[in-house]
């Protein structure tokens, strides 16, 4: 079979990001409701969405995550030759069940060597392999999908599936005739028989290419349990996590008024950039890729790349249902979903570690030293090892926690749904609790010079602040302060309190007010040492510790009324996230 003249291309990815962004709206009328999925035919042979595995052979590893989902919200976590596929296939994207299959490879040290993003389609004819994306550069689009799994898979069955592939490499693009034909056998291993597993053999030829013969093992509700091809043999494997560091130098505050933003371009329709939609303030990694929870574009934890403008997906990952909390520290983020699983990913995005949750985390986690500690809706508060995901220990609130935790040198503040505020030490043992009725937002002034340090607690309502002892949680002070707090940030001698119409500063040790500035309506709010940083409609504000302006930047993230934004400052960045945008500034 030789290479032929390519006919005209299909649509370009861009139209069909636009396509897909009518279907994304569309599909947030029915948030909440489970999603229509086939459970027979093929796709009694898939996983549960979110499910991990990792392999092993002699020249190293690679773990695979599988996503099961409908085509809007898969496709829209990319990567974009998925939408090329769209302009191409017969196949009904809006009905359609799709299957995407996501796999890092490691070396044996565990160093990330490439990533590989399968999607297939599912229908009642079978599980077809419709296109294969690799990190070097190469995208296949098969029309149509190769029939990988008939509907009717057993032992003994044999078929054929051909047609064209669409072959893109940074060299350019060919198409070439495909035929695969398939045998199903028993496994040889009769362990695997009562679980209801056929190994899938396939002679693949491309073109006038060397034929590439392959086998799969497939076990029903487990998706693949090995496979063996020109490489060696892959078998399931549970080798340590690979090492991640996860230090975070922070963001040197001293020098904020030296920033310099670079505009990034999302969420705009018919451009070809990925649309986000997320639930917290995204995550930086090392290399300056952002981590974001997206919840209604996508069901997926997406790391964009920056150096790139628009960014594109660097990788995506699906912890189990729709993703409901993240945090990054350093290179690691961990991630939960409503399959009840905290999942940990490495900064190629490669699985790390998981480990089950008793109930929904719907807080963003916190970092104490080496632990991730995560709340969830039973009001457990359960600290994981960041680096291997052993659990740790375990602490009970009185009540659903859904604040997020506030960490402070040794020590973590939990506020739940009952008024309580417990501060446990690092082994999650319980120091005290006081009654604070319930709270949004609390901070920490750390004492100097032989000062106390206090926990500042904006009171439900916004019409009281309280300080405590962060040693004992005695009341230290309580005063009236119309200020609806959405950031408490301490500087230097004082604690900020920002709403959307004036920030106050107060006494950490009197609560005495310093200052107020309502020079404009503020939508986000972040800050450290001596200087606070906040969002306004025309830009950003820096404020020194006395309330004076140093430094204003105009730039624009879209209206901030339209969604959340978002100010995040690590890893010696500055990132502003708005409904239609994106800026990065760096420090020189």
């Amino acid at each position: 079979m030789a290479s032929r003249t390519a006919p005209r291309r299909g649509a370009a990815p861009a139209v069909w990001t636009g396509v897909l962004v009518v279907a994304l709206l569309a599909s947030t009328a029915v948030l909440g409701r489970p999603t229509t999925y086939p459970q027979d035919g093929a796709a009694a042979w898939l996983p549960p969405d979110g499910t991990r595995q990792r392999y092993a052979s002699a020249t190293g590893t690679f773990a695979s995550e599988w996503a099961l989902d409908q085509a809007p919200p898969l496709l829209g976590s990319g990567p974009t030759a998925f939408y090329s596929w769209l302009g191409q296939t017969g196949v009904d994207w809006q009905t359609a069940a799709l299957a995407r299959l996501s796999t890092v490879f490691e070396s044996p040290s565990g160093e990330p060597l490439g990533r590989e993003d399968d999607l297939y389609s599912v229908a009642p004819d079978g599980l077809r392999a419709e296109a294969e994306v690799v990190s070097d550069g190469t995208t296949r689009i098969y029309l149509p999908g190769r029939l990988d799994v008939p509907g009717a898979l057993a032992a003994g069955a044999t078929w054929t599936s051909s047609g064209v592939v669409v072959e893109t490499t940074p060299a350019g693009e060919q198409r070439l005739d495909y035929r695969s034909e398939y045998s199903a056998l028993r496994p040889a291993d009769t362990s695997l028989i009562p679980r209801g597993c056929v190994v899938v053999a396939m002679r693949h030829a491309v073109g006038d290419r060397p034929v590439v013969d392959s086998e799969v093992t497939w076990c029903r509700g487990a998706g693949i349990a090995s496979f063996q091809g020109p490489a060696g043999r892959w078998a399931p494997a549970t080798p340590a996590s690979p090492s991640v560091a996860t230090d975070d130098p922070g963001f040197d505050w001293a020098r904020a008024e030296q920033l310099t933003f670079t505009p990034l371009t999302v969420n705009q329709v018919g451009a070809a950039n990925v649309l986000l939609s997320p639930l917290s303030a995204p995550g930086v990694l090392p290399d300056g890729r952002l981590v974001f929870n997206n919840h209604v574009t996508s069901h997926d934890v997406l790391a964009l790349d920056t150096a790139v403008d628009p960014p594109p997906a660097a990788w995506r990952g699906r912890p189990g249902g729709r993703t409901t909390a993240t945090a990054t520290f350093g290179g690691v983020t961990v991630a939960a979903g409503t399959g009840r699983r905290l999942v940990a990913y490495g900064p190629a995005g490669q699985w790390l570690w998981d480990q089950p949750l008793g109930d929904l985390a719907v807080v963003t986690p916190a970092r104490l030293g080496g632990l991730v500690v995560v709340p969830t809706l039973d009001g457990q508060v359960t600290a994981f090892d960041l680096a291997t995901g052993e659990k740790r220990w375990s602490s009970t609130a009185s009540a659903e926690v859904r604040v997020p935790p506030v960490v402070t040198g040794d020590r973590v503040l939990v506020a739940d749904q009952a008024g309580q505020l417990s501060c446990l030490d690092a082994t999650g043992a319980e120091l005290w609790t006081a009654d604070t009725g319930l709270v949004e937002h609390l901070g920490v002034w750390a004492g100097t010079g032989g000062r106390p340090s206090v926990v500042v607690v904006p009171e439900g309502g916004g019409s009281h602040v309280r300080g405590l002892s962060l040693e004992d949680g005695s009341r230290l002070w309580r005063v009236r302060e119309d200020a609806d707090a959405d950031d408490v940030v301490a500087l230097g001698d004082v604690v900020a309190l920002r709403d959307d119409a004036q920030t106050l500063a107060l006494d950490p040790l009197t609560g005495a007010r310093r200052w107020r500035w309502a020079g404009a309506r503020t939508y986000a709010g972040t800050g450290g040492g001596g200087r606070v940083l906040m969002l306004t409609a025309a830009g950003l504000v820096l404020l020194d510790a006395d309330g004076g302006v140093v430094k204003e930047w105009s730039l624009s993230v879209g209206d901030p009324t339209r969604s959340t934004p978002y100010l995040v400052a690590s890893q010696q960045r500055l990132v502003v996230y708005g409904a239609a945008g994106l800026q990065v500034g760096v420090l020189p």
